[in-house]
């Protein structure tokens, strides 16, 4: 596993149709115990722009004559790999042609629901190796409409807030509308981790980690860059392993 633990994200109009699958998806060792759960697609979307989510689990039925799961999986752009979680089979062949991975019933057992998400994040650990590529430039429409050229290399974090991303490079630093997500998709996914769901790191940029915190190269090296305990330890293993494979 390219991780240590995979965020997951459900939409349910019914949140306490699932006490078993999160009683049970919480035993899964290879599950980040921060669950989020939303019960509608507008959380959902919002949600989404601005969070880490790896595992995307969708009930079928929202609650809501206008959109349900299927309808959802095609509105999310970039999405992370999805999951139908539902009572009613009869959605199962539209989930596939919707995108939607793989499927499972609310009433699963166990170790039926252990296989299963063992061999989703197989699929999710597919999808990032597929994605590690070499980005060499990254283009972004400024806040006063002006289309840059970025050097990804040149970039030491990022950080978002209310939709606006803030990219620090070496002396300067670039805004413009986006999300993190969004400019995570864009990049090597073996170069940059996120510390905390705010900030995206370049790790050839870190200099020091410490427990909760972690340092830059100089000359953005004047503070530390704390670490939440939902994202810290995925993130030093990433960074562990950026480093054994850069020596």
């Amino acid at each position: 596993m390219n991780k240590l633990n995979y965020r997951v994200l459900i939409v349910d109009d019914e949140p306490s149709s699932l006490v078993y699958v999160l009683m049970s998806l919480k035993e899964l060792p290879f599950i980040n115990e921060d669950i989020e759960i939303v019960n509608n697609p507008v959380q959902a979307i919002e949600y989404l722009k601005e969070s880490e989510v790896d595992i995307l689990i969708l009930d079928m039925d929202l609650g809501d004559a206008d959109i349900d799961g299927i309808k959802l999986a095609k509105l999310i752009p970039n999405p992370p790999l999805m999951v139908a979680c539902s009572a009613h089979t009869d959605y199962v062949f539209k989930a596939n042609e919707a995108g939607i991975y793989t499927y499972f019933s609310k009433k699963i057992s166990f170790n039926a629901l252990k296989a299963k998400m063992e061999d989703v994040v197989e699929m999710v650990d597919k999808r990032l190796d597929m994605k590690t590529r070499d980005v060499k430039t990254l283009r972004v429409k400024t806040l006063d409409s002006k289309m840059i050229d970025i050097e990804v290399e040149e970039i030491f974090y990022a950080t978002v807030n209310n939709l606006l991303v803030d990219i620090f490079m070496k002396e300067e630093s670039h805004r413009y509308r986006g999300s993190l997500r969004a400019l995570q998709s864009e990049l090597p996914v073996a170069k940059f981790a996120r510390p905390r769901r705010n900030t995206l790191v370049n790790l050839s940029k870190v200099d020091l980690v410490r427990t909760d915190e972690l340092y830059l190269m100089k000359p953005r090296n004047t503070f530390p860059i704390l670490m939440t305990r939902s994202y810290k330890e995925n993130f030093k293993h990433q960074y562990e392993v950026y480093k054994q494979n850069n020596k």
